[in-house]
């Protein structure tokens, strides 16, 4: 068996694709294109500029002015201030880790729900959780962590058949690994979610059809540990040795059934869906 490549640059065309339309309706109606802030300390690492240069180039294509807010950041306060007193912005990006003095919890707390393209404040985050289906999302116009949305939305391409199916995700970030739980179980997926001091890993992962890796540690889903046909979706991406590996074994490809590659999988589904929540908040504030 080898598995078939979940083409994640593919599906996030078709999205983008899907969102220009909307965008131009928006700018019509703005009189201006919807603007896009993306906070960011003065000296970004490596992988930060490496999200960011597709992040602008998907604005790009989709409709969407962008720009970066990049300073020696003192404080949340003054983070906030600038995207208060500045240019008028539907939506706001932080690009994680800010600087040492930014209290970011104080950030998430105050950041303006209605511009948080990302998910991640408490209020769309509580939000999110009060949902039991998957079409609640698009019926109630949520927004949602992109990486777990992109997972759902990789998940859902496939065209299996989920409901009652077993689930295992691997890691419990809130931007990834608790949110993409709660969207499977939406799907009507039976959801364990998996960290660092989960007993017997390995046989948890046997026995599930799906599986989601998102735990930024190199290679740690061995491939004999895949059920054949499973679905492996591997959000993590790690540098090792000068390359971009992600957290399942390469050899996972001979037994899965659907398997996202570590370039071109779960990356470019994350940045189409931060453009689908940016134009959501940017459709809500023109009415």
């Amino acid at each position: 068996m080898s598995a078939a490549v979940l083409d994640g640059s593919a599906l996030a065309r078709k999205i983008r694709q899907e969102l220009a339309p909307r965008a131009a309706a928006l700018a019509k109606k703005l009189g201006r294109k919807p603007a896009l802030a993306i906070v960011s300390s003065a000296r970004p690492d490596r992988a930060t500029l490496s999200y960011r240069q597709s992040q602008k180039k998907a604005c790009e294509e989709v409709g969407i002015w962008w720009e970066t807010l990049a300073r020696d950041w003192k404080s949340a306060d003054e983070i906030l201030a600038a995207l208060k007193d500045g240019k008028p912005f539907e939506g706001a990006i932080l690009d994680l880790p800010l600087n040492d003095g930014v209290d970011v919890e104080r950030l998430l707390a105050r950041l303006p729900p209605e511009s948080d393209v990302e998910g991640v404040t408490p209020f769309n985050f509580g939000r999110l959780f009060e949902i039991k289906a998957y079409a609640e999302i698009q019926r109630r116009r949520l927004v949602a962590p992109c990486t777990a949305l992109a997972v759902a939305e990789l998940l859902r391409e496939t065209r299996a058949p989920l409901s009652g199916k077993n689930a295992v995700v691997l890691g419990r970030s809130n931007i990834v690994g608790k949110p993409a739980a709660h969207l499977l179980s939406c799907l009507d997926l039976t959801v364990t979610l998996c960290h660092s001091k989960t007993r017997d890993l390995a046989e948890l992962v046997k026995r599930a059809d799906v599986v989601v890796a998102a735990m930024g540690k190199p290679k740690s889903v061995r491939a004999s540990w895949i059920k054949p046909g499973a679905i492996v979706i591997d959000a993590g991406v790690s540098e090792e040795d000068g390359a971009l590996c992600g957290d399942v074994e390469a050899g996972a490809a001979e037994k899965a059934g659907w398997l996202t590659p570590t370039v071109g999988g779960v990356g470019p589904v994350t940045t189409a869906m931060l453009l689908s929540n940016s134009v959501l908040l940017a459709e809500r504030k023109a009415r």
